[in-house]
């Protein structure tokens, strides 16, 4: 089942009240019960979440309620994801990390990041259809996103809106944006395609493990995985993070926290078609990615990090699982 964070119905509710409004009015046609708004970390069905913003939406006046876009307003809500995007080493890596986590969010629409001709288009699709709930969900995220691209590239991109939203919002956000919006057929994010990837030089790669596993235990608690391989891989991040180690000692230390013994652990990865090696190689394979993106962060250090024993054995490694070496694959992720 889809859902969707509380919190977007608790800022929905709040604004209601405030103008007056009896709660009950909003809340129980929706059949929305106000105890289970206030749960930390609660979720509501997409069908509701969308029945509650069709009732919020003709009595908000988005050019008096809405904000310039800003970073405050996602820190505030889900801290930890505000934290890990506003800490990559480049735009990318921030997008990364945003589509990835944004589950945590809601899960009722689809954000697309897409590259040609040397743009880059961020476009975003609601599963409503109706015009005033996908018109405010669409503006909350691309402004959260927009606001994204200002931190990393201040005075860049353009966003783009269709021609249902309304002229008084339209105006106050021209002037917000500084001629930085354009009339379109969606709602979109453009900006150059070459700021994806350059560097970002304010990138605290130490804090990157914490947060990232943060994140992953509020997404095992959002869709708990009964999978022995889902576990696993995620038991070998939180050891490659805290420790580089050989694949011995990474196996044994799967098998106490899970309490198996190997001969056990084997077994139930081989039911689910996959083996621990393989599960190592490919988490090497994606943190390998991701600590390259870090300019500042010596070749070789990434290699240890990953429980290589020398920094020829972290090449060949790499080069066998992406036919370009580590150096080379970092080169072509800043040129320009």
């Amino acid at each position: 089942m889809k859902t969707v964070s509380n919190r977007i119905a608790l800022h929905c509710l709040n604004h209601w009240q405030a103008r007056g409004r009896d709660p009950a009015a909003l809340l129980h046609p929706c059949g929305i019960a106000h105890e289970e708004l206030l749960i930390p970390q609660g979720r509501l069905d997409t069908g509701r979440h969308f029945r509650l913003l069709a009732g919020a939406a003709p009595h908000v006046d988005l050019a008096l309620d809405w904000t310039p876009p800003a970073l405050p307003g996602l820190f505030a809500d889900f801290m930890s994801l505000a934290s890990l995007c506003c800490n990559a080493a480049t735009l990318r890596q921030a997008l990364h990390f945003f589509l990835a986590y944004r589950p945590l969010i809601g899960e009722s629409d689809e954000i697309r990041l897409q590259e040609e001709e040397g743009q880059a288009r961020v476009s975003y699709h609601s599963e409503s259809d109706h015009p005033d709930v996908i018109a405010l969900s669409s503006l909350a995220n691309l402004c959260h996103l927009y606001a994204l691209l200002q931190f990393y590239h201040p005075g860049q991109g353009l966003l783009v809106l269709p021609t249902p939203v309304r002229p008084r919002l339209w105006r106050e956000l021209a002037g917000w944006l500084e001629g930085r919006l354009q009339q379109g057929a969606a709602f979109e994010l453009r900006f150059p395609a070459a700021l994806l990837d350059l560097a970002h030089g304010q990138c605290n790669l130490p804090l990157q493990p914490l947060l990232l596993g943060e994140l992953d235990r509020q997404m095992a608690q959002l869709r708990p995985s009964s999978r022995y391989r889902d576990r696993v891989m995620a038991l070998i991040r939180q050891q490659l993070w805290q420790e580089s180690a050989e694949a011995s000692s990474l196996l044994d230390g799967v098998c106490e926290h899970l309490k198996l013994t190997r001969w056990t652990l084997n077994r139930h990865l081989r039911e689910e078609g996959c083996h621990f090696s393989g599960l190592l190689e490919r988490v090497r394979r994606e943190e390998a990615c991701r600590l390259l993106q870090d300019p500042a962060l010596p070749l070789q250090s990434v290699g240890e990090r990953l429980g290589f024993a020398s920094q020829s054995s972290f090449t060949r490694f790499f080069k066998e699982a992406f036919d370009q070496s580590p150096s080379q694959y970092r080169a072509h992720r800043y040129r320009g």
